[in-house]
């Protein structure tokens, strides 16, 4: 009995103490303000306000105020429940007496010099302000500061006095080169100054910006923004000004001059170490450009067809920028640059020398990683690839994968240890160009298309369930129409689905489940895709490049695709042989299917650090003619790390059912991966930063899958026009460590509505009671990923 009553009294004092240990800590951080460690006439610098003081509602004063902010410097000491741990470990830490140890690292690593009134500058800000205030049309207006301090904390109150704003009138051109139509027109008719518009010289020296790209792209190679000058006029009366551009008075000739592009020299095989230009080589003469090279490692055509600086043509900058992103983008060279010399015989002409670096030409990577998939198995891999990168002197990559992994599956909810053993292995060839029986026409000047061709073999063993193999055999292009709008169609894409070995209790479930059993059937998928992806995210053009402050706050994602099988070789056989219900290929069935889906996402941005985040997910697919099924690897799933976070990977659903409470199911034959044949989810997302590079989350998750047809072992599983009530949502939050290159990501939810309830008890909110730990391990989910969900 002793011996029993030890273990108690141990943990009671170890919880005591816990709590006193947590309560003294608490104390000590509400005690650091930092204060005791000031001297008598120093204070703490808490921040800033801005008031406004007019006769009148001022047009743009809440914006003017936004815009204001900024220019308060510095930023406080960053405070929790009113304490500064920064400023205390600072303080505590002393002086070190070396550059390394736990001193330093206190003060460095903990601590954080204090921000005092005295680094605020309150009279040097106001005139800051009172500055700007005029520069963004406020003439007159005048900034006057007050400095409040109360227990060493000092606050700063900026009161603007302010004035109506001034308008722009008129905007004037003329007095740049009117010659050149093309250029005079294009500065005109995109000027960010627009007439009736409130004064801002900020904006003023956007356009400054704009009109040297423009002027660069019309031939001005001299061009710079710093020979230009705005007059403006504020005297014309009724709050308005008259604004002027032109040339300043000491601008060289040369910068009104415009060139023409000479010759274009191509240097495909350019060393940086040795400068190999004064070297004597072979030249070619290609489409009119010089080709100059002796290795004859790339065909001279393919590499002059990317280029877009021409022979005897003006010289523009776009010109030059796209040659080095499409020179780049065939990821056969490691620097691309780009010179251009006066021409020697004629002085408003130029000459072009292209100098390429090629990569090494062969390369193996051998890559050991943690794999993190979105069914929750995770577990080591490696990957060794074979790369050549001109694999037959036109700039083709050519790469060869062999990849292994070891997978287990995490979730407390999961009955049983999963297991996946999978190896993989693939041939690709990367072309950057279409290949086709016809002549496409593909007319962007910036990007190359790609075509792929791809053969792969994949095999996974699901330990006590199944083995898979798969061999898929691809053929595609995939090209950017713009900077934010891709496609992908692949015409070609044949696979061949193997199932072996299936275990007892995996026969059984598949007798029992015939929706299951066809999914799984060896069978062929000869189909095709295709994908459209709009990214608002990645746009750029000339007003979000020059507009004074983004005034973007949203961004949208939008990526469709079409995905279908089958269709022309069973039109084919069925013509000839229309008396055979299901058709083969190589003695084997082949899937007929078509599956449409649409994942569309929003992204708000609430500030500089937060943005409201929210994904739309629709898909259905529709098995026909020679198929009563999808096949397992086309169906949808719902639930894990990148669905509906606060159910376990693949067990949402399909629609009322639920697989974990099903009585027919034992443990031996218990098989989570739920599929169905349409899906819907949607979530939502509050993202925001915490300190640094971590950030956290707040979200919601909702969806579920449904099948098609009635499957009896899966009573409500069937999709009706009684959906929504069916759909599972759950709520959670995380925490994400951004290491720029790529974030990890921690998400704990759990659900509040679950779909196979009783329509009255679906909604679980009285039953959650996060003290409980039986209520814990049957409802929290911890995920555990890299990147975001969406």
């Amino acid at each position: 009995m002793p011996k029993q009553s030890k273990p108690y009294l141990f943990t009671h004092i170890n919880v005591s103490m816990m709590k006193g240990f947590c309560l003294l800590l608490i104390f000590s951080l509400l005690g650091c303000t930092g204060t005791r460690f000031l001297k008598e006439d120093e204070s703490f610098y808490t921040g800033a306000d801005i008031a406004i003081q007019a006769d009148s509602k001022v047009e743009g004063e809440n914006r003017l105020v936004n815009t204001l902010y900024p220019y308060i410097q510095p930023t406080p000491n960053k405070t929790f429940l009113g304490s500064r741990p920064g400023v205390w470990f600072y303080y505590i830490a002393g002086v070190p007496k070396k550059e390394k140890g736990f001193r330093n690292f206190v003060k460095k690593k903990l601590g954080t010099p204090p921000v005092l009134l005295s680094d605020a500058t309150p009279q040097k800000t106001s005139t800051i302000l009172e500055t700007e205030a005029n520069n963004n049309g406020y003439f007159g207006s005048t900034v006057l500061q007050e400095t409040k301090t109360k227990h060493k904390k000092s606050k700063v109150l900026y009161t603007i006095n302010l004035e109506l704003p001034f308008h722009v009138r008129n905007v004037d051109y003329s007095r740049l080169d009117s010659s050149n139509l093309t250029f005079y027109h294009t500065v005109v008719e995109r000027s960010l100054v627009k007439e009736n518009e409130r004064y801002q010289l900020e904006r003023l020296r956007k356009d400054q910006q704009r009109v040297e790209e423009v002027a660069k792209n019309n031939g001005y190679y001299y061009f710079d923004d710093r020979y230009l000058l705005f007059d403006a006029d504020s005297l014309v009366g009724k709050r308005m000004v008259d604004v002027g551009l032109h040339y300043e008075q000491a601008t060289p000739p040369e910068v009104t001059r415009i060139y023409k592009i000479k010759q274009v020299n191509v240097f495909p095989n350019y060393s940086l170490i040795t400068d190999t230009t004064g070297l004597k080589y072979d030249t070619l003469i290609i489409d009119g450009f010089n080709y100059i090279d002796n290795t004859s490692a790339f065909k001279p055509k393919i590499i002059t067809d990317v280029i877009n600086i021409l022979p005897d043509s003006i010289y523009r900058r776009i010109n030059h920028e796209y040659t080095l992103s499409r020179l780049m983008s065939l990821k056969t060279f490691k620097y691309v640059n780009v010179k251009f010399i006066e021409n020697h015989q004629d002085s408003t002409s130029l000459d072009a020398n292209i100098y390429m670096t090629p990569l090494l030409k062969n390369s193996i990577r051998m890559q050991v990683e943690g794999v993190s998939k979105s069914n929750n198995f995770v577990g080591p891999g490696v990957e060794l690839t074979f790369t050549n990168r001109n694999f037959m002197r036109g700039a083709e990559m050519l790469q060869l994968k062999i990849n292994g992994a070891y997978e287990w599956q995490i979730s407390r909810q999961q009955a049983g240890a999963l297991n996946s053993i999978e190896f993989g292995t693939s041939a690709g060839l990367y072309l950057p160009r279409f290949v086709a029986p016809i002549r496409i026409h593909y007319r962007s000047a910036k990007y190359l298309p790609q075509t792929q061709i791809k053969v792969a073999y994949n095999f996974q063993n699901r330990l006590k369930y199944f083995q898979l193999t798969s061999f898929n055999v691809n053929y595609g292009y995939n090209w950017r129409e713009t900077t934010y709008k891709m496609h992908e169609l692949f015409p070609v894409d044949v696979s061949f689905v193997k199932s072996s070995k299936t275990s007892a209790a995996f026969d059984s479930l598949l007798a029992r489940n015939t929706t299951l059993a066809n999914s799984f059937q060896d069978q062929f998928i000869v189909g095709s895709r295709y994908s459209f992806t709009l990214n608002t995210q990645l746009r750029e053009d000339i007003v979000t490049k020059y507009e004074v402050k983004d005034s973007r706050k949203s961004d949208f994602y939008f990526n469709g695709t079409v995905d279908f099988s089958g269709n022309v070789l069973n039109s084919i056989q069925r013509i000839r042989r229309p008396d055979i219900e299901t058709h083969e290929l190589f003695g084997s069935p082949y899937s007929q299917f078509v599956i449409l889906s649409g994942d569309f996402r929003y992204y708000y941005h609430l500030g500089s650090k937060s943005k409201l985040a929210a994904r739309l997910f629709a898909a259905s697919g529709f098995a026909y003619s020679n198929s009563d099924n999808l096949p397992y690897i086309k169906q949808f799933a719902s639930g894990g790390s990148n669905s509906i976070r606060a159910f376990p990977a693949r067990s949402v659903g399909p629609g009322a059912y639920n697989v974990r409470t099903d009585p027919n199911i034992t443990s031996n034959t218990y098989f989570i991966d739920q599929r169905g044949d349409i899906k819907l989810e949607g979530n939502v997302e509050y993202r925001f930063d915490i300190f640094k590079s971590i950030k956290g989350a707040v979200f919601a998750d909702a969806g579920n899958i449904w099948l098609r047809k009635e499957d009896l072992s899966r009573p409500g599983s069937q999709f009706t026009n009684q959906f929504l009530s069916q759909v599972a949502v759950g709520t959670g939050i995380g925490i994400r460590y951004d290491f720029n290159f790529f974030v990890l990501r921690f998400d704990t939810s759990f659900p509040v509505r679950k779909p196979y309830l009783d329509t009255s008890n679906k909604w679980v909110f009285n039953q959650i009671d996060m003290g409980s730990k039986e209520w814990r391990q049957q409802n929290l989910v911890f995920n555990i990923a890299i990147g975001y969900p969406f």
